[in-house]
């Protein structure tokens, strides 16, 4: 009991201690501006050179409209926000286990720790999958709530940060890091962050952006997660940027696949009276309505002709192939393969083979998953109360292949008749049996009956030269 409260006096003390640098700062850094509350829709009017212009505005640090032009690629299309989907369901759906850095009472009792700190995250699932959205934009960051309970540190909630906020490098400096995350304040955001940085680091805030790394304290608010699809300057290595020109491609094949639907019927063409040009007026007014409706009213002495259009149905089935060739590129990109989208009996596209294609990919996600957990989380919170520790106890989210129970009940089953010896504890972890207690009641195994001697019955009523006539034949 004394120990207890010696303990708790000196967690108190550690905890509240002004200088201490494993203390992480409770007080919100990327608070929300007026700027994350609107888009620019950079999407609206898109041509390949204002592409090409936005990719290359990226390229400086300034993710701005890139990471906008993402956020609209993902809501406007449904195949690749399933993709990307699958993806992110695929970690989130698992389960997670806390090991302890030891085997001793103290390592043992940090992890028991922890393990409650993360289970005690409101919405946790979300909270991976924002981290996740790492996985299309090639980072994502999310503010963590740190806030000082019962003597101990808990998340109050963690909240994602949308990846315009940031930027990477100085803009006044040609010969900064030019991959060093930066936190870019809104104008009106500077006082409510007097007193958390540094005047000289607010001086150019709104341009330059607060480094994520330069002061300790801010860089435990944050979870960072980068999931890079290649090596190069992080702007650049996302899956979505590979995907960018694709999806514009797509969208413009769709829009002009809807105005090939509304002209299916054919093409209108308006005659009228030379003699009376006020009806052309009128008559184009009617044309229009047709497009629409399927009434128009016309003058007596006017004429409507409808022209069916030629290989209609050849035109039809380009925009197919178009939108369908982009889709495949999508799976192709984030998934490795076709298979989940488009199933084929005996090739990849089968169900099993498309799971032990996706299977390395959902490994790489949850290692970037753990490793932010990992760092950005579990180290804080152990040094903020545990203090430093040799080896700290981490996260490891379950991405063991899925077994069919029966062919392994048949390999345990040939193993063990040759001889290989198996335990009742291996039986029960592999097949998720819980083994009997002292005092558990155990049910009497079913034996089946034997099956009745087939060779005993052909031989049954034979005299001894059939029975030895069989035998020669065999």
């Amino acid at each position: 009991m004394v120990k207890n409260v010696l303990r708790s006096v000196t967690d108190t003390l550690r905890i509240t201690k002004k200088d201490d640098l494993n203390r992480p700062e409770t007080r919100e850094v990327a608070v929300v501006g007026i700027n994350d509350r609107y888009s620019s829709y950079p999407s609206k009017g898109l041509t390949p050179e204002r592409l090409a212009s936005l990719l290359q505005q990226a390229d400086t640090g300034d993710v701005y409209a890139q990471s906008e032009l993402f956020e609209e690629m993902l809501e406007k299309d449904g195949k690749l926000q399933g993709v990307f989907g699958d993806r992110r369901l695929a970690v989130t759906r698992r389960n997670y286990q806390i090991v302890a850095g030891g085997e001793d009472d103290k390592s043992l009792a940090i992890a028991d720790d922890v393990k409650k700190l993360i289970d005690s995250i409101p919405n946790l699932d979300r909270v991976k999958g924002d981290i996740l959205d790492a996985v299309p934009k090639g980072f994502s960051v999310s503010e963590l709530f740190w806030q000082v309970r019962d003597t101990t540190y808990v998340l109050d909630r963690v909240r994602w940060k949308h990846q315009k906020k940031f930027r990477f490098g100085k803009v006044s400096d040609p010969l900064s890091d030019p991959e060093e995350l930066r936190f870019v304040v809104d104008p009106s955001q500077i006082d409510q962050l007097r007193g958390i940085v540094s005047d000289e680091e607010l001086a150019n805030a709104t341009t330059d952006g607060i480094s994520l790394e330069s002061n300790p304290r801010i860089r435990k608010r944050f979870a960072i997660c980068y999931c890079q699809a290649r090596s190069g300057h992080p702007a650049r290595t996302s899956l979505l940027r590979t995907l960018a020109y694709l999806w514009l491609f797509k969208n413009w094949d769709v829009k002009w696949w809807v105005m090939f639907a509304e002209r299916l019927l054919g093409i209108r063409i308006g005659k009228y009276d030379t003699n009376d040009p006020t009806q052309k007026d009128l008559l184009v007014s009617a044309l229009r309505k047709l497009g629409q409706d399927t009434a128009a009213v016309i003058s007596k002495d006017s004429e409507i002709e409808f022209v069916e259009w030629m290989q209609k149905a050849a035109t039809h089935q380009v925009y197919g192939d178009v939108a369908e060739w982009v889709d495949d590129q999508y799976a192709v990109v984030a998934l490795g393969h076709t298979g989940s989208s488009k199933s084929t009996p005996g090739k990849l596209g089968s169900e099993d083979s498309a799971k032990e294609v996706k299977l390395e990919i959902v490994e790489a996600d949850a290692k970037a998953l753990d490793t932010t957990f990992n760092d950005d989380i579990i180290r804080v919170y152990v040094d903020a109360v545990w203090g430093p520790q040799e080896v700290y106890p981490y996260m490891k989210t379950d991405v063991g292949r899925s077994l069919n129970l029966l062919t392994e009940v048949k390999i345990d089953r040939e193993l063990q008749a040759i001889g290989f010896p198996i335990t009742k504890q291996y039986v029960a972890d592999k097949y998720g049996r819980p083994l009997p207690g002292p005092d558990d009641e155990v049910l009497t195994p079913i034996v089946a009956p034997s099956a009745p001697s087939t060779l005993g019955s052909d031989y049954s009523g034979m005299s001894l030269q059939g029975k030895k006539k069989l035998l020669r034949h065999r």
